[in-house]
């Protein structure tokens, strides 16, 4: 009878739990599904936006940008007046709230114009830093220190990579944005695969 008794208690116990198991495992169905579910949807269509139409993309950055620079500047400019500093250092704010004003005036004015200068200031400083890689690999091959044959082959490709870009600046924006389209897409795979994951998961717990 006590034995009896011992096993009617363990199964209730076991039951409890597979209860409490199976409650967590819906509520954290229920939440999360539509959010993956959503969150891909999302992802994908944005992703294949960005991957038909890359010009537009880049004009609404631009565009996005534009405003940023100008709230940003007016918030510096007014900081400027109305913030005490000592010393005098206000004046260092209004003057960096007129330029970042300007800034974005211009880039929402002639966006092309403006897209095409940032390409081009993204370009040389990439160009830079590509030649810094090339002079380390070059010191490394000297000193035969390392995997300099590596290192050199690929300071040597960055700087062609960048050397090609400057000429066409407009390939590498389209491509940045190719990359971020599929960077969306594998978010929205991730997304997806979660989802199936979760419902397999609330499945095998009700069975």
């Amino acid at each position: 009878m006590v034995k009896e008794k011992l096993k009617k208690t363990s199964r209730k116990t076991r039951c409890t739990a597979c209860d409490a198991i199976a409650a967590s495992v819906n509520r954290l169905y229920s939440k999360s599904a539509p959010l993956l579910i959503g969150e891909a949807l999302l992802l994908g269509i944005i992703a294949l936006f960005m991957a038909f139409k890359p010009l537009v993309v880049l004009g609404t950055l631009v565009f996005i940008l534009g405003c940023g620079l100008i709230l940003f500047g007016l918030y510096r400019l007014i900081a400027g007046f109305v913030v005490a500093r000592p010393y005098g250092g206000g004046w260092v704010d209004v003057v960096f709230g007129l330029v970042n004003v300007v800034l974005g005036v211009l880039f929402l004015v002639y966006p092309a114009g403006s897209m095409m200068a940032l390409l081009y200031v993204f370009l040389i400083l990439f160009l830079f830093k590509a030649f810094r890689a090339l002079v380390f690999a070059i010191n490394m091959m000297r000193a035969r220190f390392g995997h300099w044959v590596f290192n050199l082959v690929v300071a040597i490709a960055l700087c062609a990579l960048a050397i090609m870009l400057l000429f066409w600046p407009m390939a590498g924006a389209v491509a940045v944005v190719y990359w971020l389209a599929i960077t969306m897409l594998v978010y929205a795979v991730a997304d997806v695969y979660m989802f199936i994951e979760l419902r397999q998961l609330k499945k095998s717990v009700a069975d």
